[in-house]
């Protein structure tokens, strides 16, 4: 189920935006797989509270937007030109963004290309891309660190996954996302549609292109000049540690790394931690500090 919110002609396609509160503090939270914009439910109300306009999108494929079959639709860099063209309309400036799993693959690339908009930025699991696909590149502990976490990323790609994921009742899909406090709620969303449109994130984008941007040249993806905040949770089953740890090496503002309790979404399982560590640094003025990692 979506935030409350209006439909916004995006890009050629209809987007569910939810846009509550007013005001000059501008809150932009996206989301990721394989969830839509109400896996922010616990953080919009602490955001409303704090006296923030928070803006969240259903991105493609999602909820009550638009779910193109072309795989070609659910390029990355199509989708981030779709968050840009809602914060255009909107006259959205000064923005706190935060983003998620996906939401953080989107996000990262926002900041990096459009600086100039942001204020803060929250980054849940996913650190510095340049992190997360350069590793690959360091040492071999490292590249197997990174191929170890992505199988999934590939699997998604293979012909069935589709139909394996809705076999036998979802059981596989279940084993899968086993730390999702709220997998059921995802299953009867598929279940309303028959289709799983959010597998094209994975089918547009493969992984082993970003690998090759990087082997390339490692400074297509430059240092972050947003203040940045990462937080990583200790049992994330997708991610891994190091990635987030690494981020503030490729950062030319302030940035935290904050290691918390909880699953993959942390947003749902560790709510108060997580809205209290978001509403601190959205309200903090910017420091000069470049590095700040803090254990759960």
């Amino acid at each position: 189920m979506s935030l409350p919110g209006k439909t916004m002609k995006i890009g050629g396609y209809n987007y569910h935006v939810s846009d509550q509160g007013e005001g000059d503090k501008v809150a932009f939270l996206v989301h990721g797989m394989p969830d839509d914009g109400s896996c922010w439910k616990y953080q919009a109300p602490a955001l409303l509270k704090a006296g923030y306009r928070v803006v969240v999108p259903d991105t493609l494929g999602y909820g009550g937007t638009d779910r193109p079959v072309e795989v070609e639709a659910y390029k990355v860099e199509k989708v981030i030109g779709h968050m840009f063209e809602i914060i255009d309309q909107l006259d959205l400036k000064d923005i706190c963004l935060m983003g998620h799993d996906w939401g953080s693959a989107i996000t990262w690339p926002m900041v990096l290309q459009r600086p100039e908009l942001f204020r803060k930025f929250i980054s849940m699991s996913v650190g510095h891309l340049r992190c997360v696909f350069g590793q690959a590149h360091e040492t071999p502990e490292r590249m197997y660190e990174c191929l170890k976490a992505n199988w999934y990323m590939y699997m998604h790609c293979l012909n069935g996954m589709e139909e394996l994921y809705m076999a036998n009742d979802f059981r596989f899909f279940r084993s899968f996302f086993c730390q999702h406090p709220e997998a059921e709620k995802v299953i009867e969303a598929v279940k309303q549609t028959g289709r799983i449109e959010w597998l094209n994130y994975d089918r547009a984008n493969h992984v082993p292109m970003d690998y090759l941007a990087q082997a390339k040249d490692p400074n297509s993806l430059p240092n972050c000049k947003v203040p940045t905040m990462v937080i990583f949770p200790e049992d994330d089953m997708f991610l891994w540690k190091t990635q987030a740890i690494d981020t503030p090496r490729y950062m030319d503002a302030e940035c935290r790394v904050e290691i918390i309790q909880g699953g993959h979404w942390s947003m749902l399982d560790h709510p108060d931690d997580v809205n209290k560590l978001m509403v601190e640094w959205f309200e903090s003025e910017p420091s000069t500090a470049r590095a700040d990692v803090k254990e759960a």
